[in-house]
């Protein structure tokens, strides 16, 4: 799985500048009172804060944290040989797989979410995302063929509107080789919520999890706050909107400034829809959401980017406790009514 970050976390009124340490925990204490550490997992830097916990208490509640999130990658990764989901992947279409039922439970909260938003949302596009293989190294330059393209949407008509995904307590079957699992879009949202359910068990009740942009946050900083800062879209060391944010709390963006490639003058970015195959175009470029945990704030940003902000706001309001920030295309915002944040420049 490769995802790149999208919020930036503001502490005192700089930027935390977070110290990857391969294989091992590297911690800071800036602001007093808070311990953080980070690690590359999930293809992305995952930084795990806690305040008013001891400095050996704090290496102890965030060691197992960062080790269910291993835990959810060796299970789900489609990139892993290992994972039972790239087996799966790989297994002949047409027939039913047995596959852990962890991995059957979320697979079937990613249909939820496409049957919801009319296939916006898609955890089947496996094959579309290895067409256009923006997680690859290096990332692509230029789009798929028409050609392969066309070969595609041709295989995926075929299911007649079905995501093609079956799953039974026998386990999975995916319907023909146009379909194939990545659940890139609602994984790391469910590791981040597994994560932060470790550090409540171990007595953790304030703290921050950032995976790559996908946050969920637990009470306050000492009684403040945490302080976050939304990404400009079009301006990398730009922030449209900050929040000051008490938990329970889930934040996710989704943009299509991430990971993108520009070809004779247009933008081609990895939020693919699945309804042409191409990068979603709805005149959206960045939708954040704030819900009450990370699942559910990834996969919505994702859908509502896709659906537009007519459609989208229309999915919204089927779950209850979930806000939305929207920049359109002129850079206008859209901020729905309990979206907490303060916008840092006007419309």
């Amino acid at each position: 799985m490769a995802w790149r970050g999208k919020w930036r976390w503001l502490a005192g009124g700089a930027a935390l500048l977070a110290l990857l340490v391969i294989g091992r925990l590297s911690f800071t204490s800036a602001p007093p009172g808070v311990h953080s550490a980070t690690r590359l997992q999930m293809g992305t830097l995952v930084t795990i804060s806690v305040w008013g916990v001891a400095d050996g208490a704090a290496e102890r509640a965030m060691e197992p944290a960062f080790e269910e999130i291993a835990r959810i990658e060796s299970l789900m990764s489609r990139f892993l040989a290992s994972s039972p989901l790239a087996r799966l992947n790989e297994a002949p279409r047409g027939r039913t797989h047995p596959v852990p039922g962890e991995l059957a439970q979320l697979m079937a909260r990613g249909v939820e979410f496409g049957r919801l938003s009319r296939g916006a949302f898609d955890i089947g596009l496996g094959p579309l995302s290895d067409l256009w293989g923006f997680s690859r190294e290096p990332p692509p330059t230029a789009p798929p063929s028409r050609e392969a393209l066309q070969n595609w949407r041709s295989r995926r008509s075929a299911l007649q509107g079905e995501q093609g995904i079956e799953i039974t307590p026998e386990g999975v079957n995916l319907a023909n080789d146009a379909v194939g699992v990545d659940p890139g879009g609602i994984a790391k949202g469910y590791a981040v919520d597994q994560a932060m359910e470790k550090l409540r068990q171990a007595g953790v009740e304030n703290a921050l999890i950032n995976a790559g942009g996908d946050m969920r946050i637990a009470g306050s900083k000492g009684g403040k706050p945490w302080h976050i800062g939304l990404r400009d879209p079009r301006n990398p060391d730009g922030v449209v909107a900050v929040m000051d944010l008490v938990g329970p709390k889930a934040l996710s963006t989704s943009g299509d400034y991430e990971r993108f490639f520009l070809a004779d003058g247009v933008r081609h970015h990895h939020i693919l829809d699945p309804r042409s195959g191409e990068s979603a175009r709805s005149g959206l470029i960045s939708v954040s959401i704030q819900a009450p945990d990370s699942l559910t704030a990834d996969a919505l940003s994702t859908a509502l980017f896709v659906l537009g902000e007519q459609a989208g706001l229309a999915l919204l309001r089927l779950f209850p406790g979930c806000e939305a920030f929207l920049i359109r295309e002129d850079l206008s915002f859209v901020q729905t009514e309990g979206f907490i944040a303060v916008r840092s420049k006007a419309p």
